[in-house]
């Protein structure tokens, strides 16, 4: 008995983790071109907020794939960059007019129903094993917007949510 029930909570603990993650399915495309003779591969990463809550993405210059969400809020939203936190800027009522810092500074708050692209130019083919492009998608951060100690989802913010639907990167800005 007791293992029957330790079997149904396990397979609900994935299922529920599964579900979450789910939440925000990530569409991956990679296309290539050429400018002058130069081949360039634009990697794609759609973002589909398919949930009833408010979701923020942000990207890092590197790998935080170790940190939990929580650690990761704290480094990007509550962490001083300079002489101010993006917490921090965001609760000023002094500022006057705001232009992110990609990796410091800019968020995208994606509302239900909504979707936001991150394209990633690459000069040269992308490499044919999927480990660059799993690299990539583990420095581009999103959570639920209510995990974020004191970020309120609604007008006070659109000065700092990034307006966009889509943000282009360099590869090398990456590294």
């Amino acid at each position: 008995m007791k293992r029957i029930v330790f079997v149904l909570l396990g397979m609900l603990l994935v299922l529920s983790s599964y579900s979450q993650n789910n939440l925000i399915p990530v569409k991956k495309n990679v296309c290539e071109y050429v400018v002058d003779t130069i081949l360039y591969s634009q990697i794609d990463f759609y973002y589909s907020n398919t949930s009833d809550s408010a979701y923020v993405l942000w990207i890092e210059r590197g790998n935080v794939d170790s940190l939990s969400d929580s650690q990761k809020i704290q480094k990007h939203f509550h962490s001083n960059k300079g002489d101010m936190s993006l917490m921090g800027i965001i609760l000023d009522g002094n500022v006057g007019s705001y232009v992110p810092g990609l990796f410091d500074s800019f968020m995208k708050v994606i509302m239900p129903k909504e979707q936001f692209i991150v394209s990633v130019l690459k000069k040269g083919k992308v490499e044919t094993s999927p480990d660059m492009i799993n690299l990539i998608e583990k420095q581009i951060v999103i959570v639920n917007a209510n995990e974020v100690r004191g970020l309120q989802i609604d007008s006070s913010i659109e000065m700092f949510n990034y307006s966009a639907k889509s943000v282009t990167i360099k590869y090398e800005w990456l590294k």
